[in-house]
């Protein structure tokens, strides 16, 4: 009886070496899989790193959250909030991101940031397709850490057909192999030289000229798609139930006589829901902004341009929120150091700087 007792004991001791064997070969595996695909994952300062460097700010540092798309990482000056406002922004956007991609976006956020104030993209509004195109998905959801959001963003952005590729990685990423180079192995990426204590801010240094939009100021109204609906009721849904203040922002836009009908639409959801909006193509809220030096393209603000702008949007945050200053304080150490490093380079912006 004492033998079969020892040799059950025996045999369970074995199993359990083996189950731990096997759980501890499983979590080495995703580690360096995982690893695999982030050394794989192009660098991308326009989306994926402004996730992945997201990931380095100091826990509960991040006051005003940015969440769109270009017009949003392009127009926010995150060093202009800091240096006029001691404001402690943090601009989370992609080129073209839905709204399904910022929801996950701000899900994975919320994990280690709670910001007194989001300032969503309108842009978003004006997307007619029900899923990202292929290379906006890569940028969109290959940044996430959390398997859960990216994988959610993943389905969300992908057509059923195309989305078990996506969720490999393969072959999208896997065609990278030619062009990485020993900064890819990196942690935190290479994010165009701008290292840790970038805060997602992308300058546009280039100049166009355009016209100011002529349009009819009326209360037009065109659908916004579904799907893309859905997830901004999320958003607001989201927002509320952290206690966070929802801002719908129209960034300054040469083609807004295209989105202007979308807008008015996003507005009025808006205002069903109860948050507020503004719209800095309203010609009140434009106060020196020139068409014709301020913008690098047709619907992103240059240099000088996002100077001009951000010093508006930061006095009109002041006016509307008890948003502290947090210049001086030793957690946002790295926000002091990326505008002195920012302005440091654009110095020759000097006149548009302090103006």
């Amino acid at each position: 009886m004492d033998t079969a007792i020892k040799q059950q004991k025996k045999r369970s001791r074995v199993l359990a070496g083996f189950y731990i064997r096997m759980v501890c070969f499983f979590l080495i595996a995703v580690l360096v899989l995982g690893y695999a695909l982030y050394v794989l994952t192009p660098k991308n300062d326009y989306g994926i790193c402004s996730m992945v460097n997201y990931y380095f700010q100091p826990r509960d540092t991040v006051d005003v959250l940015v969440l769109g798309t270009s017009t949003a990482y392009s127009g926010v000056n995150t060093n202009v909030l800091w240096r006029k406002y001691g404001i402690a922004a943090y601009d989370l956007c992609g080129a073209e991101m839905p709204y399904w991609a910022i929801y996950y976006y701000l899900r994975e956020a919320l994990k280690t940031q709670h910001p007194k104030v989001i300032l969503l993209d309108a842009k978003p509004s004006i997307y007619a397709l029900p899923y990202s195109r292929k290379s906006r998905v890569i940028l969109s959801t290959y940044g996430i850490k959390s398997p859960v959001n990216r994988f959610g963003s993943i389905i969300a952005s992908t057509h059923p057909s195309n989305t078990l590729s996506f969720l490999v990685g393969y072959p999208h990423i896997h065609n990278n192999y030619a062009n990485i180079t020993a900064e890819d192995f990196f942690i935190p990426a290479n994010n165009g030289n701008r290292g840790a204590n970038w805060k997602g801010y992308i300058e546009m240094d280039a100049t166009d000229t355009f016209f100011a939009p002529v349009l009819e100021w009326n209360d037009t109204q065109k659908p916004l798609q579904d799907k893309q609906k859905y997830y901004l009721e999320m958003i607001y849904q989201t927002a509320m139930e952290h206690g966070i203040q929802l801002v719908l922002v129209g960034f300054p836009n040469p083609d807004y006589a295209y989105d202007h009908p979308y807008y008015n639409t996003t507005s009025a959801l808006a205002a069903e829901y109860g948050f507020s909006y503004w719209n800095f193509n309203q010609p009140e809220e434009l106060t020196g902004l020139d068409y014709e030096r301020h913008f690098a393209d047709w619907q992103h603000l240059n240099i000088e341009g996002s100077l001009l702008f951000t010093k508006q949007l930061g006095a009109k945050i002041k006016e509307e929120f008890q948003m502290p200053d947090r210049r001086g304080l030793s957690a946002w150490n790295s926000w002091e150091a990326c505008a002195n490093e920012w302005f440091a380079f654009y110095q020759h912006r000097e006149k548009e700087r302090d103006e």
